[in-house]
């Protein structure tokens, strides 16, 4: 069996590291540039807010969401008392050095802590936390003693903690102590730029890619490393000749045609990480769903059951799927809260056996977890420490037609949704045109399922209604403009000079028009020969409106005046109707002239120009090194004090 440690880094926008043990897939990591990681970064940065409820300050280090800062994470040297208690000690405005712990995920901010670790190849520094210790993995007792004796042969500047990593098992002096001097170099780098950069700013960043791949993952069984990138294959080269001399020989450029991953047939095997289902040897499989609150997998027989032996093929699946899960787990980098539904068993043997063959397969994961066994209802629960981003979060985007939900509505709901809007601007009544904007599918089916329903809308409330589609929407977005009626000029609100009759000369006037429809048309008188006399009777009287003002006015004394006066007309050409006594209809008025007071002439036959319709509104430099993180759990809260 060969393992194998590949890095692609030959296209900038995504670098990618995988290792294989014997052409099988078994860790995998990925960076995108549209999306650096910042976990290991440290900051200076600036406390905004203090919660004493939640024991925590809140921190601008200078990334979009304020930084979580938990009290107990506060070193004492930032306390003005001196007391290693938070509560009343750090200020608003104070100034603190940072690293995160943990990114920023989509509703939290990141995780901070301003006990600093930098980890190294077979040590990590602690700068502001005195002590040693080892990590738990390694739990052979003569290692352990071997170790304590080695690191008691380095000199460790005072003040300084340090952490042996599992990987500095079996290692020299000599190579202990050339990592510690590394890291102790690069803090007093980071002390420096601390003095000089203001807050809040980025103080340390990791660099390479390749190099933090060298120091996280690679182990002492892995026979080759090669590099299709010529920078990164000199950056790895260097960090190894500084740290691990005897190693530099494994590290390969590789630069053959062939495409690295190609040429291990890795990109199926990389292709199921961004998958929902994994499917077993046995012809089962499991299904994994991350939620907000918890991981939850589901573990299923699918073509391996076998009707006559219930029992022996639930517990031949739950052992292939007890693997697998921790693989994928190592692959996706899952963390949180992980809840397992294995397929239920009644033979209590066989769920211990299960349980062991899981807890060895995550033996193998550089992560802290803490492990509970199957209980009465086939779950078993874990957590798992999260680093960083998931694969999935870092590669892929929400989709903006079902905002990452899986699923959309369907187009008889979205449409209908889509008529409620329309129909809620509608019924306003103060719109003269409605015109919605929505994706062709849902255009296309109002047009042709509700076009009577719009009609409708549109001769109840005088307006115009235009259903338009765009390809470039989203499933569920619609976009209404909108354009409102005119408003009713002056000269349709206000009556003429003069301009209200009483009661009694409406009831003359109308008394008028029924004599005038009553009485016979005269007829015209002839000449002995036949021949009709020229009409010299003069011209019937004009029809006088019935329109009644709603506000009455006392007439005037022009008015009575003028009405006293009738015009005289001629048949070929009607008299227009009167300025003086014309009635208007009076919509709204907020201001009524005094009683008795004047208009002027000018202002009757000048009125002011209409308002014009409204318009439809439209809806809406850091030190540099060798890449940083904060050290893994489980050699940070693995340690062992002395």
């Amino acid at each position: 069996m060969k393992k194998e440690m590949l890095i692609n880094a030959v296209h900038p926008e995504q670098k990618r590291m995988a290792i294989l043990d014997d052409g099988k897939l078994v860790e995998f990591n990925i960076q995108m540039a549209v999306r650096d990681p910042i976990n290991g970064n440290i900051y200076k940065g600036i406390v905004q807010k203090v919660e004493r409820g939640l024991q925590a300050a809140f921190v601008n280090y200078g990334g979009k969401k304020d930084g979580f800062l938990p009290l107990r994470d506060v070193n004492p040297e930032y306390f003005h008392d001196g007391k290693d208690n938070g509560r009343a000690s750090l200020k608003v405005g104070q100034e603190v050095i940072v690293q995160v712990l943990r990114e920023v995920g989509e509703r939290k901010g990141a995780l901070l802590t301003t006990y600093i670790s930098l980890p190294g190849r077979y040590l990590v520094l602690l700068p502001n936390k005195p002590g040693g210790g080892i990590s738990r993995k390694i739990e052979d007792e003569e290692d352990r003693r071997q170790l304590k004796e080695l690191i008691g042969q380095i000199k460790i500047d005072e003040g300084f903690g340090y952490i042996i990593r599992t990987a500095g098992m079996s290692r020299t002096k000599q190579e202990l102590a050339r990592d510690y001097q590394h890291l102790s170099r690069l803090w007093k780098e980071i002390l420096k730029a601390t003095d000089t950069l203001p807050a809040p700013s980025l103080i340390y960043q990791e660099t390479d890619f390749g190099v933090r791949s060298l120091r996280d993952y690679f182990t002492s069984d892995i026979e080759e490393i090669l590099v299709d990138d010529l920078e990164t294959f000199r950056k790895m080269r260097a960090y190894c000749r500084a740290v691990a001399p005897r190693n530099l020989k494994m590290i390969k450029h590789y630069k053959d045609k062939t495409p690295l991953f190609n040429r291990f047939r890795l990109e199926e095997q990389i292709g199921v990480i961004y998958q929902e289902q994994a499917n077993l040897k046995s012809g089962g499989y499991i299904v994994l769903n991350p939620t907000e609150a918890m991981i939850t997998i589901d573990v299923n027989s699918g073509r391996g059951s076998n009707k006559r032996n219930v029992e022996e093929t639930a517990f031949k699946t739950n052992m292939e799927a007890a693997e697998e899960i921790a693989r994928q787990l190592r692959l996706r980098d899952l963390g949180g809260l992980i809840a397992i539904d294995f397929i239920d068993m009644r033979d209590r043997k066989h769920e211990a056996e299960v349980e062991k063959a899981f807890k060895k397969a995550l033996s193998l994961d550089r992560s802290r977890i803490q492990l509970s066994r199957i209980s009465k209802f086939g779950i078993l629960e874990l957590s798992r420490q999260k680093k960083q981003s998931t694969i999935q979060e870092i590669s892929y985007t929400s989709c903006p037609y079902c905002k990452g939900r899986g699923s959309r509505p369907s187009l008889e709901y979205t449409a209908l949704s889509a008529f409620r809007k329309i129909e809620s601007h509608a019924v306003q009544g103060q719109y003269a045109s409605i015109r919605a904007t929505l994706p062709h599918e849902i255009s296309d089916y109002l047009l042709n399922q509700k076009r009577q329903e719009i009609g409708k809308l549109e001769a109840a409330y005088d307006l115009s209604i235009v259903i338009s589609g765009r390809a470039d929407l989203a499933w569920d977005e619609i976009r209404i403009d909108t354009a409102r009626k005119e408003a009713p000029s002056e000269t349709d609100l206000e009556p003429a000079e003069g301009g209200g009759i009483s009661d009694q000369e409406l009831w003359e006037e109308e008394g008028d028009e029924r004599e005038i429809a009553a009485a016979p048309a005269p007829r015209e008188p002839e000449t002995p020969n036949g021949t009709p006399v020229a009409d010299t009777a003069p011209p019937p009287a004009k029809k006088k409106s019935r329109r009644r003002s709603r506000h009455r006015r006392k007439k005037t004394a022009d008015k009575a005046v003028e009405a006293a006066a009738p015009a005289e007309t001629t048949e070929a050409a009607p008299a227009a109707a009167p300025v003086n006594g014309e009635i208007r209809r009076i919509q709204s008025r907020e201001t009524t002239m005094a009683e008795g007071e004047p208009e002027t002439a000018d202002a009757a036959a000048s009125p002011p120009d209409p308002k014009p319709a409204s318009e439809g509104v439209e809806m809406p430099a850091p030190v540099t090194g060798y890449p940083l993180e904060p050290f893994a759990e489980d050699d940070a809260d693995d340690e062992l004090p002395f």
